[in-house]
């Protein structure tokens, strides 16, 4: 783990020690670094939203001015059990109710391997490390956004709280970071476009990601189209159409189901509501929740690379 990773897995716990705080019964599950900062998943009865962060970063702060040793304590798996049972582990104290997501990781780990945790101030966590070496090496940091998250991605497990934050090892890194970040979102095309008057975008009728092509944008397709053509003849290419939407059977015969791009396509359409058997909706609606939340991901995948790489985004839901 690079030095900037140690930063933010371990901003991750300040971040979750402030929310112990602020929400005693804070359920933990997952706080790893990831590429442009961290995030925690939590289970909490209070729906925190962009307007709790400065308060949460209020008693970070409080943390980090603490400036509490990273202490790894390796631990008995029956230690470790009866910790999650009594919610120590996970918490800032003992609680009412145990810890299940650290029960459940507790679960995973293969008999005969070490269990540690490492305890900053008052909170103790299930966690490997490594970490900085005290709370006070965390830097400059700022929450940055929420989301639902399934507890190990799967739609059957508890839908979580995924707050997300990122930090850097001083407030000239962090500036920067979020100019850049800023420069992106007025590059962003599907604003220029919309501003430029080449499409509109209507999210509750039409769909995400799909344009409405205004005049001029729809006078720019039909000459990239003319052009794609004329490449193409030349090339020694022929045309044909198909349709847009097929039976089951296609794309069973291709490979796109089950296997190639299950999780790219839109579920089955059901023509006849009358048809429509309970158990097949449930299905299609299963499906239809395991779409949304794979696009979700990639989605946030490539907002990541573009900040990463300072480069466009592409709207991968067109």
């Amino acid at each position: 783990m690079s030095e900037l990773e140690r930063i933010r897995h371990s901003c991750a716990h300040v971040m979750a020690t402030a929310i112990l705080r602020l929400w005693p019964d804070a359920q933990f599950a997952y706080g790893p670094p990831v590429e442009n900062g961290f995030y925690y998943d939590v289970e909490l009865s209070h729906r925190i939203s962009p307007e709790d962060f400065p308060t949460i970063e209020a008693e970070m702060k409080k943390e980090i001015k603490a400036n509490s040793v990273f202490e790894k304590l390796v631990v008995t798996r029956e230690q470790a059990i009866k910790d999650a049972q009594s919610g120590r582990l996970g918490g800032l104290a003992e609680r009412p109710a145990p810890s299940k997501f650290k029960l459940d990781l507790l679960n995973q780990i293969p008999e005969g391997e070490a269990i540690s945790y490492f305890k900053n101030g008052d909170f103790i966590d299930l966690c490997a490390g490594p970490h900085v070496m005290r709370t006070g090496n965390v830097g400059a940091f700022r929450l940055t956004t929420v989301a639902s998250a399934y507890y190990k991605g799967d739609e059957k497990n508890p839908q979580l709280q995924r707050i997300y934050g990122t930090a850097f090892k001083n407030k000239t890194a962090l500036d920067e970071y979020f100019k850049m970040i800023e420069k992106a979102k007025r590059r962003d095309h599907r604003k220029i476009g919309q501003e430029m008057g080449l499409f509109a975008l209507d999210a509750e009728y039409v769909g995400p990601g799909m344009p409405l092509w205004l005049p001029k944008g729809t006078a720019i397709v039909e000459e990239l189209e003319k052009l794609a053509k004329e490449t193409e003849f030349a090339a020694g290419y022929v045309r044909v159409k198909t349709p847009h939407i097929a039976k089951e059977k296609m794309y069973l015969t291709s490979g796109h189901l089950p296997v190639l791009y299950a999780e790219s396509m839109f579920p089955p359409m059901i023509l006849d509501p009358l048809k429509d058997k309970p158990e097949e909706r449930e299905k299609r609606e299963a499906l239809s929740e395991k779409v949304e939340s794979l696009r979700r991901a990639v989605l946030g995948a490539a907002y990541d690379l573009q900040h990463e790489a300072k480069i466009e985004t592409i709207d991968c839901r067109r």
